[in-house]
């Protein structure tokens, strides 16, 4: 009993839901990176049940969770999202932690006609269809999803999220310190070599 107490006391503390307003403003304003894959041979009625359960997880979890996925175009659907992922990374510097598939979908592509051989010596047609897979990712805005969430659980998860985000965004950023003083130090090197041989 003093557990739950405890729990509500603290969810009265926390900012209350935000209005759908600020909530669509905020998103709005989010980064987004889009990865497609034109004229697959499958099915997208069987393609979309993929592309469905990627949609709405976090960049890690999809990845993850579509190793174990019993379904032939499930590593497609990873390399898709991988290559918007690569796309983030170098046009801002995101990491897959800071990315949510935000939309994952697929839609017909051009279907090729077959004879479909029927009794009686009659024939029909068959479509040997083709898919279309779009998905984009989003950035994630940490203090949104813990505003919006619910469940105590739920904004402790977000919380947790961000913390591992920020953790690698800080390793990340002192990596490309590193590296721009690496380079930093060698066009001095190489600026200093010049002059000693016009000296010479």
């Amino acid at each position: 009993m003093s557990e739950r107490l405890v729990a509500s006391g603290f969810m009265c503390r926390l900012p209350k839901k935000p209005a759908p307003s600020v909530v669509s403003r905020r998103i709005a304003k989010l980064r987004t990176y889009v990865g497609e894959e034109k004229a697959i041979r499958h099915s997208p009625w069987r393609l979309n049940l993929v592309c469905q359960f990627a949609a709405g997880q976090t960049v890690p979890d999809a990845l993850e969770q579509l190793l174990y996925v019993q379904k032939v175009k499930a590593p497609l659907v990873r390399k898709v999202i991988k290559h918007a992922v690569r796309r983030a990374a170098r046009d801002d510097g995101l990491l897959p932690s800071q990315l949510e598939v935000a939309e994952c979908f697929a839609t017909h592509g051009k279907h090729m006609p077959r004879v479909k051989f029927m009794g009686r010596g009659r024939a029909g047609r068959m479509h040997r269809r083709f898919s279309h897979v779009r998905l984009v990712l989003r950035e994630i805005d940490f203090p949104l999803k813990i505003a919006t969430t619910k469940t105590l659980a739920g904004k402790q998860k977000w919380l947790d999220r961000m913390k591992i985000a920020e953790a690698e965004a800080k390793i990340a950023q002192e990596k490309r310190d590193e590296l721009e003083a690496l380079e930093k130090e060698a066009e001095e090197q190489r600026k200093k070599r010049e002059a000693e041989e016009k000296a010479k």
